[in-house]
């Protein structure tokens, strides 16, 4: 590390800035080392939008260094990489990461992987890159050029059993890429196709496939052609490892922090008292602007750009930069505002706000606000810290002035016209109550998914509350909620284009019976964007007729918190419920919006109680779980549905193994065109007081008895923003 006059970088500023000298600096524990993180993702296609492929990367990286004891730090995502560096004891590293999006099979979607290893030594502050190169195994397919004139309704499907993707025609020119679950070193390939009108398949294997090579499916003819159809087809196999097209570099956007003070935290005072400030903007490649605005009488400038004239001035008024740098890049610029120019500021009502604005190489941005709120105020109402608990929250104000009596809080719930509360503020740190001292109270939001507003009040002991300062705002912990309860995130699995309420190389959550529906042709569930609550969609369940005249049955419309498991025949085999972390609490409804339209019963099966004619009936219930069904064998699912007639299983609400359940029946269609608020208790059997839920299920249906194939083709359910009630 070392102070530098970098003069094509810097221009004027460092010969200035080193003029500063150094009263802070950000020193290391001893033993201790600093590494800057990014990363760069060798793509196998050229990028078209920059911006947005390096976006959507940082979003998926995840990194973990480890040390030979272990895992020492994870991130989840570029995001949570902190920009002014991870430190780290003295030893040995090795960091791994993984960007892009996890998919068995999939035309668009891409998995990177990569690892780097280094050496930490006391006092180091260095920058640390690890590349990511495609893991995926790769499949493309083209057809002799001759050849390609003779076939019709040409289709290859490629693949293994998490997946498969379908290359249609003879110019199909995509690559495929592949995730290979454990166990499985091949992929399986069929051709189907038409020559002279009679059509043919041709399969086989690819064997001992290898991550990072593309496997070309070369369709060539035979020389001799004596025969019509597959006899004369020779698929031939070509392995290539494959090669960088083009880099995409994801970096941590710069970071700026303040020196002994939380930046986002106001800094109150009295004029005259504020005393020196001092900004550190941290970055992991060299800073090409550092832009300053907001300070009073002075125009806006930029630290990296400004000339020696502008510098000078800065500097006579209290104003100075230094510039320090690390290995590999790594940059770091010291904002110092002298308090020779800050206690010049005179008391307001309105608070300065001095906006601070970084960009580095890599043109990521960063922008910071030190607020300063100078005036006779004796104390003022400052950001709580997050809270950590469902049904309580911090209060946080700041004493401006020395000498007070009493200092506390007024609060009370958000959105409401209850009276203000009154409560007693502590110190944080102990002591009384001296001025820069910060002091908070912990109070009761009275329900779980509260807001609470609050404001800083001191006085006497008579009159508590006679100033009161500005109102601020606190929410409760969010309660444990159910991913993709909004209904946004679905995919094609690529298998036959059924859909599924998930992500794209997301973990599942949810899943419909549009697996078994789909080999018949149809999705009976989708997204919709034709009616919904909030967001852009909403799952459209659609009760339909599946398959052929009399070869074929009435598949519900249905989402349920689950997995299908299987196909038997022409039923299917679902795994009702998952896992889920209540965090020790007990839900007492599930609430979510409906709209329902129901024609009458077209189809019957098997066991069903309504009869043709009947008015179609949803369904929809909760249920909550400890333990598991104890015949669901291995652990599958907590409990596994079977609609085959000859060896049927059916959710029962009343199994021991049940805890709570709710549901609603609806018998009529909803009213308007618009969706409409449902809440559905949950009921606790006797004697489960003492029972927190591990597992639960939600199953919303079209069509009430769709587990007997009965129902009214065209009946339709849309569902969204399920939110459990504490």
């Amino acid at each position: 590390m070392k102070i530098s006059k970098i003069y094509p970088i810097f221009g004027a500023a460092a010969m200035i800035a080193v003029l500063a000298g150094c009263s802070e600096e950000q020193t290391l524990p001893v033993g201790e080392g600093k590494i800057f993180l990014s990363a760069r993702v060798n793509s196998d296609v050229v990028v078209e939008s920059r911006a947005e492929a390096e976006d959507e990367l940082a979003a998926s990286t995840q990194i973990w260094i480890s040390s030979s004891e272990g895992v020492v730090r994870k991130y989840s995502s570029m995001s949570e990489v902190p920009a002014s560096g991870v430190t780290l004891l003295s030893g040995q590293y090795t960091i791994q990461a993984w960007a892009g999006k996890a998919a068995y099979a999939s035309f668009d979607d891409r998995w990177f992987e990569g690892s780097e290893s280094f050496e930490i030594t006391a006092g180091d502050r260095k920058s640390i890159e690890v590349t990511c190169k495609i893991a995926n195994v790769c499949a493309s397919v083209s057809y002799d050029e001759d050849l390609a004139g003779l076939l019709t309704d040409a289709v290859m499907t490629v693949g293994h059993r998490g997946g498969t993707l379908e290359f249609e025609g003879t110019d199909d020119a995509r690559r495929g890429y592949f995730m290979m679950p454990d166990g499985i070193t091949s992929l399986d390939w069929t051709l189907t196709a038409t020559a002279d009108g009679k059509a043919f398949t041709k399969t086989g294997v690819i064997e001992n496939v290898e991550p990072a090579h593309e496997y070309r499916l070369n369709i060539v003819s035979n020389a001799s052609k004596e025969e019509i159809g597959g006899a004369w087809i020779t698929i031939e196999v070509d392995d290539t490892m494959i090669e960088s097209e083009d880099q995409v570099t994801i970096t941590t956007p710069p970071a700026i922090t303040g020196y002994g003070f939380d930046i986002k935290t106001p800094v109150a005072a009295e004029s005259g008292s504020v005393g020196r400030k001092s900004v550190y903007v941290s970055a992991s490649s060299r800073l090409t602007e550092v832009q300053i605005s907001g300070l009073p009488g002075i125009e806006a400038f930029d630290f990296v750009r400004a000339n020696a004239q502008v510098i000078e001035d800065l500097a006579a008024k209290g104003i100075m930069a230094q510039v320090e740098n690390f290995d590999n890049g790594a940059q770091m610029m010291k904002l110092i505002f002298e308090d020779t120019f800050l206690n010049e500021l005179p008391n307001s009502d309105e608070p300065y706000e001095i906006c601070i604005r970084a960009k580095d190489l890599g043109n990521k941005v960063t922008s910071a606000v030190l607020t300063l709120k100078i005036s006779e105020a004796p104390v003022i109402t400052t950001d709580a810290p997050e809270a950590d608990s469902y049904d309580s929250v911090t209060l946080q104000g700041q004493v401006v002035k020395d000498g007070l009596e009493s200092v506390g809080f007024l609060y009370r719930l958000k959105g409401g016209d209850a009276d203000w509360q009154y409560v007693a503020g502590q110190a944080v740190s102990g002591g009384g109550f001296a001025k820069g001292d910060i002091y908070q109270a912990v109070v009761s939001a009275g329900s779980y998914d509260a807001e609470v507003e609050y404001k800083a009040v001191c006085g006497t002991a008579a009159d508590p509350t006679s100033f009161q300062a500005d109102v601020m705002a606190v929410a409760t912990k969010p309660t444990p909620q159910l991913p993709n309860r909004d209904m946004e995130e679905w995919s094609n699995t690529g298998t036959k284009n059924c859909i599924i309420p998930v992500a794209n190389g997301g973990v599942a959550f949810w899943d419909c019976g549009n697996h078994g529906a789909i080999t018949m042709g149809k999705n009976v569930t989708e997204s919709s964007s034709e009616k919904r609550h909030s967001g852009s969609l909403s799952a459209r369940l659609k009760s339909d007729f599946v398959g052929v005249g009399a070869l074929g049955k009435l598949a519900s419309g249905n989402i349920c918190v689950g997995e299908y498991l299987k196909t038997d025949g022409t039923n299917g085999v679902f795994g009702f419920g998952r896992q889920f972390n209540f965090d020790g609490l007990r839900p007492k409804a599930l609430r979510l919006w409906v709209h329902y339209t129901p024609v009458a019963v077209s189809h019957t099966g098997k066991g069903c109680t309504l009869k043709k004619g009947d008015m179609d009936m949803a369904h929809i219930f909760v249920a909550l779980f400890d333990d598991t069904d104890p015949d669901t064998a291995d652990g599958v699912a907590p409990f596994i549905v079977r609609t085959n007639p000859s060896k049927p299983k059916y959710f029962n609400r009343d199994a021991d193994w049940i805890m709570a359940y709710g549901e609603k029946i609806l018998t009529d269609a909803t009213p308007g065109s618009s969706m409409v608020e449902l809440e559905i208790p949950i009921e606790y059997k006797s004697g489960s007081d003492a029972r927190i839920p591990q597992y639960l299920t939600i199953v919303c249906t079209a069509s009430k008895e769709g587990d007997y194939y009965t129902g009214g083709s065209g009946s339709t359910l849309y569902v969204d923003d399920f939110q459990l009630v504490y």
